[in-house]
């Protein structure tokens, strides 16, 4: 039997199926004889190219959302579901004891006294006529009847003894048309759209249904823009305070628009939050809102590119990602030293809990173990996944997932471990995700916003809606003072 003939022979249909560059589709065995004769080079490089295909196609197969950055909606039926990472604490599920309860309390002061008179004694006496002693009381507390109220403005209009000219007294600036929605229920739809994720056809049933009012697709709009605008100095007055905090959470995510994919890019800290929305996630979109560009502090990101050129901020990542990682190797590829890895992450995370509970930071001592242990860890790693003698042949060769994560790992010791000794810098970049994911949840309802404008709109007003939810203050009020031309302005942060 010829050399080619062996070749042909340890090819399966299945695997030869996987050669998609191949201009030919092959479809049987026939075929492959027959590319074996006329060009045996040609399939010997494919088959030993195989092996590496079909470990790319693998690897593939084996992510989902709980060994690496895909999320939970692209997971397949047949994914099992992820394991938290949370221990048991040994506590009953439910509300601890501690912290004050959430029930309604009395009011003092009532809109309404309904009186429950007492006619009659337990005995036939007659009561009516007799004085009360006291009260008992109970509150109900309901909203009142849901109805738009309808305020008429009139300008006196006189005419002038001296000149004779009739003159007519001015409305108000923000009357505009003969009859108009007011403030509060401009605000009311803005609320309805953009903070409670309500879709537009809804909301203009609901309108209908509560008020009697169908509310037009333009009004709805149009209301939201004039919340946009009324913003501004709030969007402005983020910019000048983000530059000056200690730390700053960033994170980006997909958002179609009109069929056509941007970004959703976020800067925030517990209680700022900065959207925006850029064409792709370079270095220079990222930089587009001119923050980061003067900001020295850290910066906390997921190891995405355009970040690292931002070399006037130090850099640390989340953790979250790299236990997603780690997952991964230990699990589909059997890599011990990362299953090894991934504890000890988690156990520094418990270590510092405990020690932040004490208020007792780390020694010295205590940070040299944990950091050898770490850098011992990587060395088994290295020693698991050496390079080849082809790899070191060239200059920048290309590498597996694991010798990719550990050059990762030991470039940015410093960054990835920081979190031990500064106890600013949280354990993941959990807070920038969850600023980011109720925009998730409006592409899930809306499926892609139509225009650039009414994105822009959209996270303009969710940052000014996640700023006050993180300050406690409430909402709807807050964005009918902004239509007054008074919105909320945070102030700097006593810890920055």
């Amino acid at each position: 039997m010829t050399d080619w003939a062996k070749v042909i022979g340890i090819i399966s249909l299945h695997t030869a199926l996987l050669l998609l560059r191949r201009p030919l589709v092959v479809k049987s065995r026939a075929q492959l004889w027959d590319w074996g004769q006329a060009d045996l080079g040609q399939l010997v490089d494919y088959t030993v190219a195989l092996p590496q295909e079909v470990a790319r196609l693998r690897d593939a197969a084996a992510q989902d959302s709980h060994n690496s950055s895909r999320p939970p909606a692209t997971d397949r039926a047949e994914t099992p579901k992820p394991k938290s990472l949370r221990r048991k604490s040994g506590r009953r599920s439910g509300g601890q004891p501690g912290p004050p309860g959430h029930t309604l309390q009395f009011c003092d002061q009532p809109q309404h006294l309904q009186i429950h008179p007492l006619q009659e004694c337990a005995c036939g006496e007659d009561l009516s006529r007799e004085p009360a002693l006291d009260f008992a009381r109970r509150q109900v507390f309901d909203l009142p009847s849901l109805r738009l109220e309808c305020t008429e403005h009139r300008a006196e209009i006189k005419e002038c003894p001296n000149c004779g000219l009739t003159q007519q007294a001015p409305f108000p600036a923000e009357l505009k048309a003969p009859v108009q929605y007011g403030k509060n229920f401009r605000a009311w739809l803005a609320y309805l759209y953009d903070a409670q994720g309500g879709a537009s056809l809804r909301i203009r049933q609901m309108s209908l249904e509560m008020f009697g009012f169908a509310v037009s697709e333009a009004t709805l709009q149009q209301a939201r823009q004039e919340q946009y605008e009324a913003l501004e100095p709030f969007e402005n007055r983020l910019r000048e305070l983000l530059p000056q905090e200690k730390v700053l959470h960033a994170d980006e995510t997909s958002v179609p628009i009109n069929q056509v994919n941007h970004w959703l890019h976020g800067l925030c800290t517990p209680l700022l939050t900065l959207l925006s929305i850029q064409p792709d996630r370079s270095q220079a979109a990222i930089g587009a809102s001119g923050i980061l560009a003067n900001f020295t502090g850290w910066l906390r990101h997921d190891f995405l590119a355009g970040y690292l050129g931002f070399t006037n901020c130090l850099h640390t990542f989340c953790k979250s990602h790299l236990l997603r990682e780690l997952v991964f190797l230990y699990e589909p590829h059997q890599q011990l030293w990362a299953k090894d890895l991934h504890d000890l992450f988690l156990a520094m995370r418990q270590c510092i809990k405990d020690h932040k509970a004490r208020a007792a930071p780390l020694t010295q001592r205590q940070l040299d173990q944990w950091y050898q242990q770490y850098r011992s860890l990587l060395r088994v790693g290295r020693q698991a996944n050496p390079r080849s003698p082809e790899q070191r042949a060239k200059k920048r060769p290309k590498q597996t997932k694991e010798q990719n994560l550990l050059d990762r790992l030991e470039k940015t010791e410093h960054c990835i471990l920081a979190f031990l000794w500064n106890w600013d810098l949280p354990f993941t970049n959990n807070q920038a995700e969850r600023d980011l994911r109720n925009l998730k949840t409006r592409i899930k309802i809306s499926g892609c916003f139509r225009t650039l404008a009414g994105a822009q709109r959209h996270v303009r007003i969710r940052s000014y809606i996640s700023t006050l939810r993180k300050h406690g203050l409430p909402v709807l009020e807050h964005l009918r003072r902004a239509l007054d031309g008074n919105p909320f302005l945070p102030v700097r942060s006593q810890s920055t």
